[in-house]
């Protein structure tokens, strides 16, 4: 009896700015994927507290990270009997995921169901603040990135499945390099790479 593998579920993270529906939009063009934005299951009440520029609060995120989780299970279902060799057979979720206890929830999916890998975009609070700055239509003010940056504890690869990838690259680059990373994990199959 063949076994079949746990649908791959990566979530891009990190702070504002950093890019990530960018390179999520980007990813889902290169696999073909399951994609969720985060930030659209916000309550209406956490997205009015950051445009007013209040940070969230731990009581804010709970309930927002359970809901991604159980999201991200749906759609772990959804892929879960597609084709095991298929690029495609993968969700893209979008989660800024800033402290280790908010991964473990999202880390919650069950284990034969998906696999969650953190994909953490890194860059300077420089380069941060002016792809902020420049950003239209986003109910992010860049005065929340230093709350952000002091709430923000970076996975370590020796504790978390984590990819780290630096943000300097453009986003479709940015997202091969990440897929690539994928495959020579073993989290994708090496189709992904011919896309």
């Amino acid at each position: 009896m063949t076994v079949t593998p746990p649908v791959p579920i990566f979530v891009l993270m990190g702070t504002a700015g950093c890019g990530k529906t960018s390179v999520a939009c980007e990813m889902q063009k290169i696999l073909n994927c399951q994609y969720l934005e985060g930030d659209s299951l916000h309550p209406q009440s956490n997205v009015d507290k950051m445009a007013a520029g209040h940070p969230l609060d731990d009581d804010d995120r709970w309930p927002w990270l359970r809901s991604i989780r159980d999201h991200l299970i749906v759609k772990a279902k959804e892929a879960y009997n597609d084709n095991a060799n298929s690029p495609s057979r993968v969700v893209v979720v979008t989660c800024s995921s800033l402290k280790k206890v908010y991964r473990d929830i999202l880390r919650e999916v069950p284990s034969e169901l998906g696999t969650v890998i953190f994909v953490y975009l890194k860059g300077t609070p420089e380069l941060l603040l002016e792809r902020i700055q420049s950003r239209k239509g986003h109910f992010m003010p860049a005065s929340m990135l230093k709350s952000q940056l002091d709430t923000l504890e970076e996975p370590d690869e020796k504790v978390e499945n984590v990819i780290i990838a630096s943000i300097i690259p453009l986003p479709h680059e940015e997202a091969k390099i990440i897929v690539a990373a994928a495959v020579e994990r073993g989290a994708l199959p090496t189709s992904a790479l011919a896309h």
